[in-house]
């Protein structure tokens, strides 16, 4: 994908700030290892509003805003990506990337797998089963879902995905736009997101009931672990001095 000036602009920005800063915290003839480069994909689905980074470079995205303030509060250098989310999973499980943004209850049991360490968690979550309101009664319990076609999101995990027909599409916004068309009865969205593209795409919708709820952790690669210390020290500073929380706001009506 072909990332607009106004963004490259941001990322090496970004990129510069976070070198920068390393530089200014090591002395100059310094004798320990140079830390490594961490990766994490800024891109993912840029219309998962308001989490993902949805192309304004002033307002990149809660995700984007918050690992950036980690980042430059660990001290590690790190450099941003820009893949769709099947690209990226594939790319973490390569090794290719580092770190990235997960919640545990979107995996089975809450198991990432045993290659990944995960941090402490940074806030909070909430995926419902999106429907137009004329069928929301019939799904007021996320397991009316079960043996049903439900839009979802190509390289998206789903704890129950082995109990449904998954429609893959490549956003959020097309799951929308496909409710509206009524290709499916009903889609796994989060609230804020579901009803930003619905007031898009002028569609009434019903959050019929909570498909998933729990924290978002930064799940990290596992020959990384080191890292966690420093990581989950940064996560309770910001949470303490209210910066999560006054990013999370900003986003308050997108």
């Amino acid at each position: 994908m072909t990332l607009t000036r106004g963004i490259l602009r941001h990322l090496f920005r970004l990129t510069a700030i976070a070198i920068l800063a390393v530089c200014a915290a090591q002395p100059a003839f310094s004798s320990q290892e140079p830390k490594a480069v961490l990766r994490y994909n800024l891109g993912g689905t840029q219309s998962w509003v308001p989490y993902g980074y949805f192309g304004d470079p002033d307002r990149p995205g809660i995700f984007a805003e918050v690992i950036e303030l980690i980042l430059q509060r660990t001290g590690d250098p790190y450099q941003f990506y820009y893949y769709p989310p099947k690209r990226a999973g594939k790319a973490f499980k390569e090794g290719r990337l580092d770190l990235d943004f997960m919640s545990p209850s979107w995996f089975k049991n809450g198991d990432m797998g045993d290659e990944y360490v995960t941090t402490t968690t940074i806030f909070s979550l909430t995926e419902y089963v999106v429907t137009l309101p004329d069928n929301a009664s019939r799904y007021s319990k996320p397991e009316c879902i079960e043996g049903k076609r439900v839009g979802t999101v190509a390289g998206y995990n789903y704890y129950d995905e082995d109990k449904f027909t998954r429609v893959d599409f490549l956003s959020e916004s097309a799951l929308v736009e496909g409710l509206k068309k009524r290709r499916f009865d009903m889609v796994i969205l989060e609230g804020i997101t579901a009803q930003y593209w619905a007031n898009v795409y002028k569609v009434p919708i019903s959050l019929a009931s909570v498909h998933s709820q729990g924290g978002i952790v930064i799940r990290i690669r596992k020959q990384l672990s080191y890292l966690l210390p420093e990581f989950n020290s940064a996560i309770e500073a910001l949470k303490r001095e209210g910066k999560i929380e006054k990013i999370l706001q900003s986003y308050d009506g997108i």
